[in-house]
C-alpha cells in the first residue's frame, strides 16, 4: 500500500455522473493494466452527485482496494471541474484521464505516460473510430458531429491537433496545475480549453492513436443538436478572448 502523502507515478482520473453499468468494468480493466506495469498508481473516480448507485459503488470500491480513491460532490457542478480537482490532489507526477465506458480501451495509458516520460507534457488520444457497417448507419449523428466539431476547433482555434476535444488525455502534472485555474468551462468543453490554452503557454502535445468503438446502446448524456450549439458558442468565445 502506498502512503497517503507519497507521490505515485501515475494518477488515472475515471469522471463519472450516473454510471453504474460502467463503473466497476473500468475500475478493474483500468487496475488490472496498471498492475501489470511497474509504476507506482492510483485510480480516482471522480464522481459528481450521481443518483443512481454509482457513489455507493465508488465508496465500496475505495475502502476494498489500497489503490482507489473516491471523491464524491453532493451537488454536480460538471465533468471538467471534477477532472480538475482530481488532477488538484492526485498524487501522481503524471495525471490524466479517461471516458468510462471504455469505447477507447484503458490499455491505450501506457503508451500516454511513455510519451509524457519521453519528454512530451501532454499526451491526448486521437480516435481511430471502429464500426461495423450497420452501426455506420446508428451511428452516423455521432461520426458527423465528431468530425465537425474536429474541424471547427482546428480552424477557429487555430491549433494542429487532430482530436482535441477527445476524453483520453494525459498530463505531466507540474506543468498543467498553474494552467487549471485560468480554464472557465466546467463541463465538456473543458477537455478543449484546457489543451489550448496549454499550447498558448509553450507545452508540448503528443497525439497517439487509439480505437474508438462507440457502444450502440448506450444512453448517452449528450443532445447532439443542442450541445453542438452551444460548443460552437464556447469555441466562438475563446477564440474571441484569447485574440486568436
Amino acid at each position: 500500500m502506498v502512503n497517503d502523502r507519497e507521490q505515485v507515478d501515475l494518477s488515472v482520473v475515471l469522471p463519472c455522473y450516473n454510471e453504474i453499468d460502467y463503473l466497476q468494468k473500468a475500475v478493474d480493466n483500468t487496475e488490472n493494466l496498471l498492475k501489470r506495469t511497474n509504476y507506482t498508481y492510483e485510480i480516482i473516480i471522480a464522481e459528481d452527485a450521481s443518483t443512481d448507485g454509482t457513489d455507493e459503488l465508488a465508496e465500496k470500491l475505495s475502502k476494498e482496494r489500497d489503490h482507489i480513491v473516491w471523491m464524491h460532490r453532493n451537488k454536480r457542478t460538471g465533468r471538467g471541474s471534477a477532472v480538475a480537482d482530481a488532477f488538484r490532489k492526485a498524487r501522481g507526477r503524471i495525471v490524466g484521464f479517461l471516458d468510462i465506458d471504455l469505447e477507447a480501451p484503458a490499455h491505450y495509458i501506457v503508451p500516454m505516460v511513455l510519451a509524457i516520460n519521453q519528454g512530451a507534457d501532454i499526451a491526448v488520444g486521437v480516435r481511430k473510430i471502429k464500426i461495423s457497417t450497420l452501426g455506420f448507419v446508428f451511428q452516423l449523428h455521432k461520426i458527423i458531429t465528431h468530425n465537425g466539431y474536429k474541424w471547427l476547433a482546428r480552424k477557429l482555434l487555430k491549433v494542429n491537433l487532430q482530436d482535441i476535444g477527445v476524453g483520453f488525455k494525459f498530463f505531466k502534472k507540474a506543468h498543467i496545475l498553474p494552467i487549471l485555474d485560468e480554464v472557465k468551462d466546467q463541463h465538456w468543453f473543458w477537455d478543449t480549453e484546457i489543451v489550448v490554452r496549454a499550447l498558448l503557454k509553450g507545452l508540448t502535445v503528443s497525439e497517439l492513436p487509439i480505437a474508438y468503438t462507440p457502444i450502440p446502446d448506450r444512453e448517452s448524456k449528450v443532445n447532439y443538436v443542442q450541445d453542438s450549439f452551444i460548443h460552437f458558442k464556447k469555441l466562438l468565445a475563446l477564440r474571441k478572448e484569447l485574440k486568436l
